[in-house]
């Protein structure tokens, strides 16, 4: 009988010793990061990067899963928050123990915000609350690129290219007036206003705060390597040399992925967007 027993009393073991420790070990943490952006930015080659580095603890988009059930529901039609929204980060947060923290949130009001049961301004509080004293903010200039990478996305399914996967180019028709974002569909340059507008209201309410900007286009783009010694020298953390695992996914003009690129150069050649047009 106590041979049978063993392997259960051990594992209560580890976990009883696991939920005094981490706490414990959570006092001498060195910090917490929160990582806001609005998905198909570049974010996953940047925290690939970072989750080799043994300092880190990076838990990644630990409100994802909860946002899928949520599209799921929505699409059956009903949704409930859960009753402890924050419970998922918080045990998180508990695993890291000694390590710097980082997680990632897609702070739109269609994406993870929709499943936090609070406005951004609160969230952005509610962080502070918790000892997220550090922000990173990954933006992409360029948001037609960033929709058009979404729409590819609902189209395959394929959310990346490892870097030693070869790249098939992708042509395909895109519905102008239906692009996704979250669980809603938008006309593009309401997408492309909502996503700005977005990233403003971030900006005022980071103001003041300890924050590093990340651009696409400027430290990710070229050389992923420099958006994550950025983000390292802002943790106050030695970089070492990571692998980067993944690649780009959508890099041709838009002209040879877009079937009915008359009409979208028509109704983006009309507005203050039209430089996305061109630029990669």
């Amino acid at each position: 009988m106590s041979e049978l027993l063993q392997p259960f009393i051990g594992h209560q073991t580890r976990r009883y010793a696991k939920a005094v420790l981490n706490p414990l070990l959570g006092i001498f943490r060195p910090g917490n990061v929160a990582m806001f952006h609005v998905g198909r930015v570049g974010s996953t080659v940047v925290v690939g990067m970072l989750q080799q580095h043994r300092r880190i603890y990076w838990a990644g988009e630990v409100f994802q899963r909860e946002h899928d059930r949520y599209m799921e529901a929505v699409a059956s039609g009903g949704y409930s928050l859960p009753e402890d929204p924050l419970k998922v980060l918080r045990t998180e947060m508990r695993e890291a123990r000694n390590r710097i923290f980082g997680f990632e949130t897609k702070f739109l009001d269609e994406h993870h915000l929709k499943v936090i049961g609070l406005d951004l301004e609160r969230y952005v509080d509610t962080l502070s609350e918790l000892g997220f004293e550090r922000f990173v903010v990954l933006k992409r200039k360029n948001v037609l690129r960033r929709l058009i990478s979404g729409a590819v996305l609902r189209e395959t399914g394929q959310f990346h290219i490892r870097a030693d996967q070869k790249r098939q180019k992708r042509r395909f028709h895109l519905d102008l007036h239906r692009i996704p974002l979250g669980a809603r569909y938008l006309d593009l340059v309401d997408a492309i206003r909502m996503i700005e507008e977005g990233h403003e209201h971030l900006d005022r309410l980071l103001a003041g705060k300890q924050v590093c900007e990340l651009s696409y286009e400027e430290h990710i783009s070229d050389d992923p390597l420099v958006a994550y010694r950025k983000v390292m020298e802002f943790m106050g953390l030695e970089p070492g040399k990571p692998d980067i695992l993944l690649r780009k996914t959508n890099p041709d003009p838009l002209s040879d992925m877009i079937e009915n690129y008359d009409e979208l150069r028509e109704m983006v050649g009309k507005t203050s967007y039209r430089w996305m047009l061109e630029s990669g």
